[in-house]
């Protein structure tokens, strides 16, 4: 029986907030080919070419690869207002995926996602533990919470 290694799980959350150009602006400035820039974070150059033209939005574990080769902050290149952003935003700004940040805390993969959803309660533990990893006050971790439980009105 053929055995398979386990790929750790990636977030699949559209990464709200992305701007395409200011990856394109850094990669220049550091005179950095898409090639180049491609073999470094270990993905494809049709990948940078498409993030740089926005036709996709990278992952965030691997924008941050990106993002760590051209010395930038993620926040340089996601731009979503403090009082817009919501538990996956501020895990994003940190480059990490859902899979590594609940590891991290403590939790479940599946309830962090829920959490980031609005369809769990966040408890002050767990609040507390996510401020202390995401760099933010736990103020902030319940407003984005929040957030993301609002729910647009339904037509």
């Amino acid at each position: 029986m053929t055995r398979y290694a386990r790929l750790p799980r990636m977030s699949r959350r559209t990464l709200d907030g992305f701007v395409p150009a200011r990856l394109s602006k850094a990669r220049i400035d550091k005179r950095l080919a898409q090639g180049e820039l491609a073999l470094r974070a270990d993905v494809s150059t049709a990948t940078i070419s498409a993030w740089e033209v926005g036709r996709s939005t990278p992952q965030v574990d691997r924008l941050m690869r990106v993002v760590e080769i051209l010395g930038l902050r993620m926040d340089e290149v996601i731009d979503v207002p403090v009082e817009e952003r919501k538990l996956g935003t501020l895990r994003e700004l940190t480059g990490r995926t859902q899979a590594q940040l609940a590891g991290i805390i403590g939790v479940s993969t599946s309830l962090l996602a829920a959490l980031e959803r609005g369809h769990a309660k966040l408890g002050d533990a767990v609040a507390d533990r996510l401020a202390g990893e995401l760099g933010v006050s736990v103020t902030e971790i319940r407003a984005a919470y929040e957030r993301g439980r609002a729910r647009p009105p339904l037509d």
